[in-house]
């Protein structure tokens, strides 16, 4: 068990140790002063020093009350300004993206006089792997085009056969009625 909701710790100290301040959002943002208590062991002269400097706290918490309306007008500049950068980095960011897929779809310009003749003639006979990425996929739809088109061609042969072999049946069986009669 915890030292401290044992039997050996007295009331007035669980009371202490367990205390939660809670304060209102609106206490938590207003300005305070602290004060040292220099009253202790200090002669009379300089403890009216101690209150004049109460006193001046005091009118510094009053002009702080006074700054706090500039102070929320000033947060309301600053998230308008932030608004107003949030709207020009989106802004920003659609014409980078627009840039980009405009470059990406032109290609890329080689400058191939920097290189030797052995280098331009490898990449002269480089495939062109995009032609062929592009080739591949008019193949694979032609592909399943014709496989779709081939079953349906075979079920159609199946089909017509099945109905010749019907008709070469009957036919026969009437050759052979007219050949006994």
């Amino acid at each position: 068990m915890d030292n401290l909701h044992s039997s050996d710790v007295p009331n007035g100290e669980k009371d202490s140790n367990e205390k939660v301040i809670r304060k209102r959002r609106s206490s938590v943002f207003q300005s305070r002063a602290s004060t040292f208590n220099e009253c202790e062991g200090v002669s009379f002269g300089e403890t009216a020093k101690a209150v004049d400097a109460v006193k001046n706290t005091s009118e510094v918490l009053q002009e702080e009350n006074f700054n706090l309306k500039e102070y929320i007008m000033c947060l309301k500049n600053e998230r308008e300004e932030w608004i107003d950068t949030l709207k020009q980095r989106k802004a920003q960011r659609k014409n980078l993206t627009k840039e980009k897929l405009h470059f990406e779809s032109q290609g890329q310009l080689l400058d191939l006089s920097i290189l030797t003749d052995c280098e331009k003639a490898f990449i002269r006979s480089k495939p062109n792997y995009q032609y062929i990425c592009r080739n591949y996929k008019k193949l694979l739809d032609i592909t399943v085009k014709l496989s779709v088109l081939h079953n349906k061609v075979y079920k159609l042969n199946q089909r017509f056969i099945s109905q010749m072999e019907g008709k070469l049946h009957r036919i026969t069986e009437k050759v052979i009625e007219i050949s006994r009669s």
